[in-house]
């Protein structure tokens, strides 16, 4: 896995962790263009990962996170 900071190339889901919480690594988080999503993990369903997608970091957070392409 490739970690990056900054805005991804596209909207959608990534594996994404905040870099103070790197014990996060397995979460996913969605990108919607602007915002980062909270955390969802691969144990939920798919209910809760849009539970999850529509609520947002705080803005200035999305400096804080990381995130991966394979």
């Amino acid at each position: 896995m490739k970690w990056n900071k900054g805005k991804p190339p596209e909207a959608g889901w990534y594996p994404a962790w905040r870099i103070r919480s790197p014990s996060w690594n397995n979460a996913w988080r969605w990108w919607d263009g602007q915002r980062w999503s909270w955390c969802a993990f691969p144990h939920e369903d798919a209910y809760m990962a849009g539970k999850w997608a529509a609520m947002k970091e705080p803005k200035g957070h999305n400096s804080e996170i990381m995130w991966g392409t394979a």
